[in-house]
């Protein structure tokens, strides 16, 4: 990661000294970027979810734009990194994107300065090589590439500090081709980093515009302003808070600025917060605080979720199965939202024990990637096929790990 690092901060350097002698018509970006791989049913699902977006390091993004004319610009963009593709399990995997393509601007040369884009380009991918994506029971999506052609669109922002100087924000969706992929490969990419303009441009402060006018104005006359002396007086004095009383609202012996709860009577050991069912946990870190509950459960009592069934020989979620997981990824979700689970898979005493162990696994990743389609961490869970289950049967079970 530290030699694509140094590459890009290479080429920023050689970019800025072959076009400072230029026209202010040269752009160079560079920063950033979040890489975002969606649910496979939707581009907006869990959008600001965490476990759905990628984020690279400081420098991971290099972008050089020419303007052609006033609203247009035409780039050329470079993103390396590594990622994680929570779509197909895939975890700090080499990404690589190459794109050119044209910007329309809409208020162009104004201090907030956003734009359309779209462009096409390469994309290439290392680890979707033997690799299956599950799009539903019966179907699995595979492709034997990872070296595509692809499309992409979306909205971008120049805010202006100086006249040639900025922050840049953009996001495009990018649409990957491959045969009978839909959408299985496409994500969204999101940028935010810096701005240079090469040129010797000035501000309109007037008008909040950037001008193309190369005249150089000496101001002969600078605004008053105040000595660094009075004005840090006059910031204490601004500043300055006078508390003549410390009140304790509720009455509890913890007073309000150390008082996390400050209008419910507490005891101090919380810090002035109630623990309505006394089970040492305070109402406000208790998930179920009228119930006397576990610290492993968030202050809830024991929880036994419903074992999913199986047909004999299959690992297919029946209708059935599938509102029993969408009960359990509620639970797992609002109620146990810091917890992690064990997904154990189970077969009955039938076939030989290689083949029943294959099942069990396959039954657990079934209700596994059930239930991360409904929302759940996949960091929360770990997957294990236990074969036989002796009274257990053809099921899988779910429990709270204790560690």
């Amino acid at each position: 990661m530290k030699n694509v690092n140094f590459f890009i901060v290479a080429l920023f350097a050689f970019f800025s000294s072959v076009f400072s002698q230029n026209s202010e018509k040269w752009f160079i970006r560079i920063g950033a970027h979040d890489i975002n791989y969606y649910p496979i049913t939707s581009p907006f699902k869990g959008f600001f979810l965490k476990k759905n977006n990628s984020f690279n390091p400081i420098i991971s993004s290099l972008e050089l734009e020419h303007n052609i004319k006033k609203h247009i610009g035409l780039y050329l963009d470079a993103s390396l990194g590594m990622v994680d593709n929570t779509r197909w399990k895939i975890g700090n995997n080499f990404f690589m994107k190459l794109s050119n393509g044209v910007n329309l601007y809409i208020l162009p040369h104004h201090k907030f300065d956003p734009y359309l884009r779209l462009g096409a380009g390469y994309h290439k991918f290392n680890n979707y090589l033997n690799r299956e994506l599950r799009i539903s029971d019966t179907k699995y999506f595979k492709t034997n590439r990872k070296n595509f052609f692809l499309l992409d669109g979306g909205l971008g922002l120049n805010l202006w500090l100086v006249s040639n100087f900025g922050i840049n924000f953009q996001s495009t969706y990018n649409h990957v081709f491959a045969k009978q992929s839909r959408d299985f490969l496409n994500f969204w990419k999101h940028n935010v980093g810096l701005i240079f303009r090469f040129g010797n441009l000035k501000i309109n402060h007037d008008h909040d515009t950037i001008s193309d006018t190369e005249t150089e104005k000496s101001y002969s006359s600078v605004p008053s302003r105040k000595t660094e002396k009075n004005f840090l007086v006059e910031e204490e004095k601004e500043n300055k808070i006078c508390c003549n009383h410390q009140e304790d609202s509720d009455n509890d012996g913890v007073l309000d600025k150390e008082d996390l709860c400050p209008n419910q009577f507490g005891l101090k050991q919380f810090k002035g917060c109630p623990d309505t069912d006394s089970d040492n946990i305070p109402d406000h870190e208790d998930k179920c605080p009228n119930q006397f509950g576990k610290k492993e459960n968030e202050g809830c009592p024991d929880i036994v979720f419903r074992p999913i069934l199986f047909k004999l020989g299959k690992f297919s979620l029946s209708p059935r199965s599938l509102s029993t997981i969408n009960e359990i990824a509620e639970i797992m979700i609002k109620s146990l939202p810091n917890s992690k689970f064990y997904i154990n898979g189970y077969t009955d005493a039938h076939g030989k024990s290689y083949y029943n162990k294959i099942l069990s696994i396959k039954r657990a990743h079934s209700v596994f990637e059930a239930l991360v389609y409904k929302g759940v961490d996949a960091s929360r869970i770990e997957v294990r096929g236990l074969g036989v289950g002796k009274k257990k049967g053809r099921c899988v079970e779910i429990t709270i790990r204790k560690s």
